[in-house]
């Protein structure tokens, strides 16, 4: 709210400082020197107020534990507590039609080829349709597990609203990191196995 009322506030002085110039353009009497001032005091108080949100503690709510879900796919329910069987779990929520999430996918495949012993790579199709999924999983190559049709059940149960998000699950499903990219999986992946 607070950055709402800032924004109009800037708004309104830039409007201010507009009008004021077409003014002083126009009318002889007008004192510019006391409208520049006062409008360089309005201008330093809101940049001071917008310092202030910039800086201010951000707070997200970041689910830490695992929620478990469903996605149906031809008449077979699949759950995301399916894949967790005493070792740890790094899923990727992607879609086929998402250039950053197909970017990931060697990435994912070198953990799958690397560790697959000792982790579980999961992708999950998130706002996808899956015959489009299936299309992908064959072009990227992809062997690692997967949940088709899982839609917006996973960025419900995790609480995201972009793509790709790949989680690092430990074997009781706690979350140990999220949010990963590029090298800083396998890195995740390294720590957590202690290799």
């Amino acid at each position: 709210m607070k950055k709402i009322f800032v924004f109009i506030a800037a708004s309104m002085v830039m409007l201010t400082a507009c009008n004021s110039s077409k003014e002083q353009k126009n009318e002889e009497s007008v004192d510019s020197t006391a409208n520049v001032e006062s409008q360089e005091v309005l201008t330093e108080t809101i940049s001071n107020d917008l310092d202030s949100i910039n800086n201010a503690p951000k707070t997200v709510v970041l689910c830490k534990e695992f929620i478990d879900f469903e996605a149906e796919y031809n008449g077979k329910v699949q759950k995301l507590s399916d894949y967790f069987k005493g070792q740890p779990v790094l899923v990727d929520f992607w879609a086929s039609w998402c250039g950053p999430c197909r970017g990931e996918v060697p990435n994912l495949k070198k953990i799958h080829e690397k560790y697959g012993d000792k982790i579980t790579v999961l992708g999950v199709a998130t706002w996808d349709e899956p015959q489009e999924t299936l299309k992908a999983i064959e072009e990227e190559g992809i062997t690692y597990a997967q949940m088709l049709n899982a839609q917006e059940a996973g960025s419900n149960a995790y609480n995201f609203d972009g793509i790709p998000e790949i989680i690092l699950f430990a074997p009781d499903g706690s979350i140990i990191q999220r949010g990963l990219r590029g090298a800083e999986i396998e890195k995740a992946v390294v720590n957590l196995l202690g290799i």
